[in-house]
């Protein structure tokens, strides 16, 4: 019997495992990841005590899932007690907890991924039923017998309202953002839709994989659902990206004129040698779960393809847009971020943080209400065609 081949990069898995004994936390591998986190609903002291249980790479789905066993069971005493607000803030950490448990198997078909990530929605679907209709989910057929997977932030209040989608990065899930105690979108009269595209989350437990384009067509079928609701203002819905969910916003954008606006951050609108060559490994490991693809020869030349529609689509791209980055950012240099600003034709706007890496943690709670107000104004207001801002900013 053969030996299973290696994943990508295996080679430099040792260095991983290293990196993680110097330190306390996740800020060695991602720069900022901790503050990212804690704007979201994670806690300190439970990334805390993940961190210290945590002796390498392998042992991090044990140690999160741990943590989130811890929560889930102090949700559902304070549930059967009806306790309801203390339950469902433990379910929601028990959720967030899940996810990561989940995102670290990429491995299709995996008995643990598999039940963690029902954990994931069970422990949502209880927090959602205490919030009442706030949050409710839905599915969108894309074709070919797929489906993509949503969750609906509503505004509060009667009437069509502006409305943003949201599209993850690689590692995250629907369920992780924006977070339903604090959310920075409906409390300004936003509402916010949250998809699981072709090779996030649930698409990937359903096996709906990715290919060059299938996002961009996936974001289309979910602007079609939303469009025909009576609570959304089709002639006021953005979209908002981060981290490689900058640059699906471009491409579902670029094709779709009823998007009134654009935003990435966490930049990662440069070639994408970049984040599955120079990177730490486990991006291109997980990008190729993503597109179900086990030959590394056969994903270079599928990113390659990659660039090339995301390049195109931003030279399409006509709505107003805005990019936030970081100066540091090691995903994606700040010259390539100047080149991608430079080559667009549309509006558009950049934030650059000084001394700031991928996640942004180091300015998160600035952002997220800096970035809502910048939805809203623009879905109200628009922005002239001429329009070029570019700003440097400091923590």
């Amino acid at each position: 019997m053969k030996m299973r081949k290696q994943g990508p990069r295996a080679n430099q898995g040792w260095i991983f495992d290293g990196l993680l004994k110097l330190t306390d936390n996740e800020d060695i591998l991602h720069p900022g990841m901790m503050g990212n986190r804690l704007e979201r609903g994670f806690k300190y002291g439970d990334m805390e005590r993940v961190f210290e249980r945590v002796k390498g790479r392998r042992s991090f789905p044990k140690e999160w899932a741990r943590a989130a066993a811890k929560q889930e069971k102090l949700a559902d005493a304070a549930y059967d007690t009806d306790r309801q607000i203390t339950a469902g803030q433990h379910y929601h950490r028990a959720a967030l907890y899940w996810g990561r448990v989940q995102h670290l198997i990429p491995v299709d078909g995996n008995p643990r991924k598999i039940a963690a990530h029902a954990s994931v929605i069970r422990c949502y679907n209880r927090m959602m039923e205490i919030h009442g209709d706030s949050v409710t989910r839905f599915e969108v057929d894309i074709g070919d017998g797929e489906n993509v997977y949503c969750l609906f932030h509503a505004a509060p209040g009667n009437g069509p309202k502006p409305t943003v989608l949201y599209l993850p990065g690689m590692d995250a899930i629907k369920e992780d953002f924006p977070n339903p105690y604090n959310n920075e979108f409906v409390r300004r009269g936003m509402n916010i839709c949250v998809m699981d595209g072709p090779g996030q989350g649930e698409c990937n437990i359903n096996q709906v994989w990715q290919t060059i384009g299938k996002y961009a067509a996936a974001g289309k079928c979910v602007m079609d659902v939303l469009v025909a609701r009576d609570d959304v203002d089709s002639g006021k819905i953005g979209i908002f990206g981060t981290s490689m969910g900058s640059r699906y916003s471009v491409e579902v954008a670029a094709y779709d004129e009823r998007v009134k606006c654009c935003v990435g951050q966490m930049a990662n609108v440069c070639p994408t040698d970049v984040i599955f060559n120079q990177a730490q490994p486990n991006f291109k490991r997980i990008y190729m779960y993503m597109t179900n693809i086990d030959d590394e020869a056969e994903f270079d030349t599928y990113a390659d393809e990659m660039d090339d529609f995301f390049f195109s689509a931003g030279d399409n791209l006509k709505a107003p847009y805005l990019l936030v980055a970081g100066e540091l950012d090691e995903l994606c240099p700040p010259d390539d971020v100047e080149k991608w600003i430079n080559r667009l034709k549309c509006p558009k706007e950049l934030w650059m943080y000084e001394d700031v890496f991928h996640p942004m943690g180091e300015v998160t709670p600035d952002i997220y209400p800096a970035i809502a107000d910048w939805i809203l104004e623009t879905l109200n207001n628009g922005r002239p065609d001429d329009h070029d801002v570019r700003e440097y900013r400091e923590p």
